[in-house]
Formats: structure tokens, sequence, C-alpha cells
């Protein structure tokens, strides 16, 4: 049976079904695994479908959840996609680009969180948990409307959405005011992306806020990347990569924020992937970059608004979960405290199998010309981030595309010499004109889509607007 901690050492052990449940640690801390499970014999694993390849590689993190409703759930979660195979690996002879976004929402975090639902209601069977649980989000621009179709319509589970309000983009935005999710609530923040994740972390942890909701009939979970069941998924398509690329070596390039999908990565290395280096890719909000290079993080700065929005982060949760690998329980609290009171820390542990770098704005729009002229390959200006990362170096590797081009129409077309409309509808329609490429479904649907939602609270209020939508 695998077992899970706390990074912070506070809480008994316990199952990935119940830490799932849980989101965040009762003492604040990230769940992470006792011991990781090593891979079987890559050529078993190339052959596997994706639902076969993802129940062989999680199953041994689970105690409950068989390896068949694993397969189950996956087939499940991953028929709203564009394509039999979730992700696409497209090659070119100096780089390969891992495409995760064609699930509903046209983001990577629909490979997640597709699939969270499925692990969710199954670990809620398992523990014959009835209560209705309500999962406490913050987005800096895709996990939201990610979040809010994963669980769309899914029995026992709402989701309340906090986003900076004029930190996402036009069509982000638009994504989420237009759900027609009956189970979700979308809440405009006055603030940016880490006073939205300070505050839904901080009902997390809180005690009393949890009873009255447990009152009430209602447990309180989290649908970020702070929860392990997110992570656990995006292993999966590392391996996948790692068996099924051809031209490159095994280097990702990650557009980063929050620190998860690097993570993710890291756990597949840890598990056996061949993976021989992580380029952490961060655009001007480079706190990463700058403390993988010095061992300082700061957090005390300004926050940059970029045209990469969902890299607009400056406390990368995720990152906690690495400290505790290299530093341990009581280096990590003494982090995290210094954090918490004065935005700050140094970290004088190692790490070995990363890079960093930071993009600027001139360099993402550069890079979107550039791979479009010479590979014919269109990126968005996240992936763009990560791929003129990897460029710069002169390096061959796997630029991780995180999301649709599709999705940033303005900027993309701007990148590529033509005027925008400041319209991003039409902008749509002309950048698929302009690159004879689709317009993806997703897309397609917004034009028509009528507002569903219109709340707007301040960074103190976040908690009294939650108990006024549950009505407790």
């Amino acid at each position: 049976m695998m077992n899970y901690t706390s990074t912070r050492g506070n809480v008994q052990q316990t199952t990935a079904e119940e830490a799932i449940l849980h989101g965040l640690s009762p003492d604040g801390g990230l769940y992470i695994p006792l011991a990781f499970p090593s891979l079987p014999d890559g050529e078993s694993l190339r052959s596997l479908s994706y639902p076969d390849l993802l129940s062989t590689v999680l199953s041994p993190f689970f105690s409950l959840i068989s390896k068949e409703e694993l397969k189950e759930s996956a087939e499940q979660a991953y028929q709203s996609f564009s394509h039999p195979v979730p992700v696409q690996l497209v090659e070119r002879e100096d780089m390969a680009v891992l495409e995760l976004f064609h699930g509903p929402t046209l983001a990577f975090k629909d490979m997640a969180l597709c699939f969270l639902p499925h692990l969710m209601q199954l670990a809620k069977k398992h523990l014959g948990r009835e209560e209705n649980t309500l999962l406490l989000t913050a987005t800096s621009g895709d996990t939201g409307i990610s979040a809010i179709e994963g669980f769309s319509g899914v029995e026992g589970f709402s989701t309340i959405v906090f986003y900076p309000k004029d930190g996402v983009s036009p069509l982000q935005e638009r994504q989420m005011l237009t759900t027609r999710a009956k189970n979700a609530m979308v809440i405009g923040l006055r603030g940016n992306f880490d006073d939205a994740q300070r505050g839904v972390k901080q009902m997390l942890a809180d005690v009393r806020f949890h009873q009255r909701l447990q009152n009430k009939g209602w447990r309180v979970a989290s649908a970020n990347s702070i929860n392990l069941g997110r992570l656990l998924a995006q292993i999966v398509y590392y391996v996948y990569a790692s068996l099924h690329v051809k031209s490159v070596p095994l280097r990702f390039s990650v557009p980063t924020g929050n620190f998860g999908n690097v993570l993710a990565a890291h756990w597949a290395r840890k598990m056996g992937a061949p993976i021989a280096e992580l380029l952490i890719a961060t655009n001007e909000n480079d706190v990463l970059d700058r403390f993988f290079q010095s061992g300082v993080y700061d957090a005390g700065r300004e926050l940059i608004r970029s045209q990469s929005p969902s890299m607009d982060i400056l406390v990368s949760s995720n990152l906690e979960r690495l400290l505790h690998e290299t530093g341990g329980v009581e280096e990590v609290r003494r982090a995290m405290n210094e954090l918490e009171t004065s935005r700050r820390f140094h970290w004088s542990h190692p790490f070995s199998g990363f890079r960093s770098g930071s993009v600027q704005e001139y360099e993402v729009r550069e890079e979107i010309r550039r791979v479009w002229s010479e590979e014919q390959i269109l990126l968005d200006p996240h992936t763009a981030v990560a791929s003129s990362l990897l460029h710069r170096r002169k390096e061959k590797g796997i630029v991780v595309a995180t999301a649709s081009p599709f999705k940033f129409p303005s900027f993309v077309l701007e990148s590529l010499g033509k005027t925008s409309s400041h319209d991003p509808i039409q902008d749509l329609e002309a950048l698929s004109a302009l690159t004879d490429l689709p317009l993806p479904e997703p897309m397609q649907k917004l034009e028509d889509s009528q507002r569903t939602q219109e709340r707007i609270c301040r960074k103190e209020d976040m908690e009294a607007n939650v108990l006024e939508v549950l009505h407790v």
C-alpha cells in the first residue's frame, strides 16, 4: 500500500484516495508519496493505448482504486478530446512539440482536470463518503475553466473559481464567464493570482471554515495543482513522450508559473523515465529562474502583467514539494514561514537535473514568428516562452505546448506581423484564415455564448463570498 505524508510533517500518513479528497494537507503542506514506484520496461509500455498506459503507470500509487477503474476513468475522461490519443507529439529535426491542448478548454489543464473528477468520485466511493464536495480553485487563466468543464454536471461536486479580474486574457475570461455549468460559480478578484491563491489556501487550511461547511453537509477540497491527483495525471504524458519521441533528446522545456507541470516531469524521471534535463521557462515574472540561479526566492516584487498570463505568478506552490525532497521537513517549514512573513527565503540545498531561464515579451513575439515561418507550427505565448529558451540555448529537445494559440489570437496575429482588430472573435477568424488552420470547436462556440457570471469581490471578502454562494 502506497502511503503519503505532508511536506510539513505534522499529519499522519494517509492514502492517495484520502489525499486527493483533502487537496491541501491539514498542516498547510502538500501531500507527497513516501516512495516512487518504478516504471515497467519501456518496450512493454510503448504499445499500450493512452488509457492503458495511464492505468499501468498510476495504479501503484493507489490503495483502493483498481487498475481497471483507472483505465475506465481515463477512457471516459479523454472522450471529449479532439484526437483519439489525447496528447500529440509533433516532431521536427531540431525540436519536438508535446501538444497538451486538445481537450475541451484547449489547455494542458484538461489532461488532469478531465480525469480528476473520476478519481475523486472513485475515492469517495471506496471511502464511503456521501457528503457534497466543494472545490475551491484559484486560476491564473486556464485552471478555472478546465475545472469547471471537468466537474460540470458531476453529482456531489460544486466548483467556486477565483480569478484575477483584468489578469487573464479576454478569451480565457470569456470561457469562464459564459459557462453553462450549473454547479460552478466564477468570481473575479480585485487583485492578482497570488492573492487568489493565498486566499484559497487560507480557506483550505482553516479548521473553523471547514467545520462550518461540514455542519451544512460540505467537504472542501481543491482542483489546483496542489491536489495530488492533478500531479499524478500529469506524470503520464511525460512517460508517453519518453516512450514515443524519435528525433530529439529527452530534454523538456516547460513554461511554468506554479511549477506543477515541471514537477510532474520530475516525478516521471524519479519513476525511471530517462529524462536528461528539465528547463524551467519563465516569462518576465522570473521568480523561479532567479531562485534556481541564486537560491534566493523573492516574491516581494511587483507582479508584471504579461501576454502569457497563466505564468504571471510570484508564489509557485508546487515548489514546496521539490524543497522537501532536497531539504526535508524542517527546512521546508522554515522556508514557508519566511515566505509567508517576509515574502522571501534562501535555499542552500542543491538541485540536479534542472536549468532555468527567462524570456521577454519581444522574444516571445519573435519566436512565434520564427517557428511558424521555419516549422509551420503555431505557438501560443506560453509555449513560445519555452520554445524561445530552448532555441536560445541552441539545444534540441521537447517543447511542452500548454495552450492552443487560438486562445490568444490577437497577440499571435500581431506576432505574425498582422494588425489585430482588438476584437478577439474577429481575430480568431483572421488567425484561422491567415494560417489555414481550422478554428477549434470550443472557440467556435464562444461567439454566440451568453455571459452567465457577474460576481466580483475584494481579496478580503473571498470567504464571505463563498459562504454567500453556498447559503451557509
